[in-house]
């Protein structure tokens, strides 16, 4: 029979695994950048955690859900869903780091293949949690990707959008506004399946 007591002990392990890559950020000078961009050790580091924690929430499907009285699958996406994003924002700055240097450098402003590849990047991945919240019919993963993209819409035009020649901004924002058109289109859809279902 399984044990109550594995589910929490794996549960914590998770628990610490994500604080230790989140909130510690020295994680990220324990070893030198690797020459590699996307194929290096944050992708398998990070990553590896982000897919256990999803892992996690799909074994804890009911009835094994409640751990201590609490419902544990939200919590563990949830988690994995910030860890995925959080690898989202190091990778791009990994790719922008100056080869050679040791350390990873955060900048979100002063060049514009970085602040675009950050805006759409956001940008879909708001739109992937949208379509992972209307799946499971999550009203937080839905509320929570309307926020990104809503952030990046303004962070794209009172940021981006002043520091770009004419040419850049219209690819900019068609770019943008495909994403934000197809996030439109499959809101209003799930919407409408929503209402039909509540009819029948």
């Amino acid at each position: 029979m399984p044990h109550p007591g594995l589910r929490i002990a794996g549960i914590a392990l998770l628990l610490i695994s994500f604080a230790r890559l989140v909130f510690n950020p020295a994680v990220l000078e324990y070893h030198p950048r690797a020459a590699t961009p996307i194929f290096n050790w944050y992708l398998y580091t990070y990553g590896i955690v982000s897919i256990c924690l999803f892992v996690a929430a799909r074994l804890l499907a009911p009835p094994r859900n409640l751990v201590l009285n609490k419902n544990a699958p939200p919590l563990l996406n949830s988690l994995g869903t910030i860890l995925a994003f959080v690898l989202l924002n190091i990778e791009i700055a990994d790719y922008f780091t100056k080869p050679g240097a040791y350390e990873l450098t955060f900048h979100f402003s002063g060049n514009f293949a970085r602040d675009m590849s950050y805006s759409i990047a956001w940008a879909l991945f708001a739109l992937l949690l949208l379509i992972a919240g209307i799946r499971k019919r999550s009203k937080a993963a839905r509320y929570a990707s309307l926020a990104l993209l809503g952030f990046v819409l303004l962070k794209l035009f009172f940021h981006d959008l002043s520091q770009l020649q004419q040419l850049y901004r219209i690819a900019a924002l068609i770019v943008v506004a495909i994403i934000a058109i197809l996030a439109s289109f499959l809101y209003q859809r799930f919407l409408g399946q929503t209402e039909k279902s509540g009819t029948q």
